[in-house]
């Protein structure tokens, strides 16, 4: 059998984690609440007010040794594990989960670098998922979806990229703060880095540009806001609806991780 193992970036409930038999490890954000674990989605309480009250908020990548103790309680149970990872480029959880399949010393182990976050992270564990159902086992997916993670999956957008900008994972691009001109960039991530693609004047230009890259057969995707589902958001679903009327929409709580880095108010939009 093949067990999966990802971050808590990926966005799932408790009750999907459980029907797709994921173990999902928890990253860390620490400020002057102290330090919490990243929960399911829907289990991290009102974050958004946490990070708001405290001046200096950090997050955590997972601890090798989480890893590796999910690892080896598969193996004692005589699974395969691939575990997944959010982009190496964002956190350096892909290398605690390396280290920990060093420590554990077995092939059966392998380790996979997303280049992804969020809802393309969950499609990406939700397809490997499907891949082990048909009798694959985790070389033969951690290529297929090696081949996977080089189209684009994930669109994003943020009202201001001060917060970007502070979290250093914003590589060469330039910092600039959008809403003072009203205009929204519109960003992806290309081999697990950031890559802005262009901007929308205003949130329903942000999401009209937003969606006008996702593929015209994609059928399934996945809206994510970070922090309280405000205009950005709305905007974004609506010009789903009208582009795509025939997809299939979920709105998921993106978490208080990314939202740390991103900033209230951002957004990604996800397909399978």
């Amino acid at each position: 059998m093949l067990a999966l193992v990802t971050d808590s970036t990926c966005g799932l409930t408790r009750n999907e984690a459980a029907e797709l038999g994921v173990d999902v490890v928890p990253m860390g954000y620490v400020g002057e609440f102290g330090h919490r674990e990243e929960g399911f989605v829907g289990e991290n309480g009102d974050y958004a007010a946490l990070l708001a009250a405290s001046r200096d908020v950090s997050t955590e990548a997972v601890r090798p040794s989480v890893f590796e103790r999910a690892f080896r309680a598969h193996l004692a149970a005589g699974d395969e594990v691939l575990c997944l990872t959010i982009s190496s480029r964002l956190s350096g959880t892909f290398r605690s989960a390396q280290q920990a399949a060093d420590a554990v010393g077995d092939a059966r182990v392998t380790v996979l670098d997303s280049w992804l976050t969020a809802g393309a992270l969950e499609f990406m564990v939700r397809r490997a998922r499907a891949l082990a159902n048909e009798g694959h086992g985790a070389a033969e997916i951690a290529e297929d979806l090696r081949e996977l993670r080089g189209r684009e999956r994930i669109v994003f957008s943020v009202p201001d990229m001060g917060a970007l900008s502070r979290s250093g994972r914003l590589g060469a691009i330039r910092r600039a703060v959008a809403t003072k001109l009203n205009r929204y960039p519109v960003m992806t991530l290309r081999e697990g880095g950031i890559v802005k693609l262009g901007d929308g004047r205003g949130a329903r230009g942000m999401a009209e540009a937003m969606v006008a890259r996702v593929p015209e057969g994609a059928s399934e995707l996945l809206l994510s806001h970070f922090g309280p589902r405000g205009v950005e958001a709305r905007e974004v679903l609506l010009a789903v609806r009208a582009r795509l009327p025939h997809a299939h929409v979920r709105v998921k709580d993106g978490g208080p991780v990314l939202a740390r880095h991103l900033g209230m108010g951002s957004v990604s939009l996800s397909w399978a």
